[in-house]
């Protein structure tokens, strides 16, 4: 039996020198482990009601969609959408990767999620490239008003005259 990935490689992959036979369905599987987990955590949280029927309705389409590339993309992308709304599957990542899922909440996500959302969700990979790039080029600088301060987010910073 795989030991469980961590949240880093669930969002961005593995190496590829660590990928081989079955990765991605192997991957597929976690990521849907992880998306019945925000249901039942969702569950929890808002109890029984009619939106919750809906959420639980579009999620399971997600997890019962194929694999492949757009497979994972969506499932990522649905992560990271959790991620950024619920308390308890941050505090669920956190046990393990603090750190990184401390700089997602406060840095990244923010900056990310808010245009994912504004272009309808249409484009789950680009949300989780963009995600990857902030966290792995861009690690440690403000972004938008992450950090406050002059400087901060695009156009903050260069000469002043």
């Amino acid at each position: 039996m795989r030991a469980r990935s961590s949240l880093k490689t669930l969002l961005f992959g593995a190496p590829l020198h660590e990928r081989g036979p079955g990765h991605v369905d192997a991957l597929v599987a976690e990521l849907n482990a992880c998306l019945r987990g925000v249901l039942d955590s969702l569950a929890k949280e808002i109890g029984p009601c009619p939106s919750l029927d809906q959420a639980t309705l579009e999620w399971r389409r997600l997890i019962d969609a194929p694999g492949g590339f757009e497979g994972v993309a969506v499932r990522r992308a649905a992560l990271i959408f959790a991620l950024h709304l619920m308390e308890a599957v941050r505090a669920h990542f956190a046990a393990d990767e603090p750190a990184f899922v401390a700089d997602l909440e406060a840095r990244v996500l923010p900056v990310v999620v808010p245009g994912f959302l504004a272009g309808m969700a249409q484009k789950p990979e680009a949300l989780v490239i963009l995600t990857s790039t902030m966290c792995e080029m861009w690690q440690g600088v403000a972004l938008g008003s992450a950090g406050g301060g002059a400087g901060a987010g695009a156009g903050g910073g260069g000469a002043r005259g």
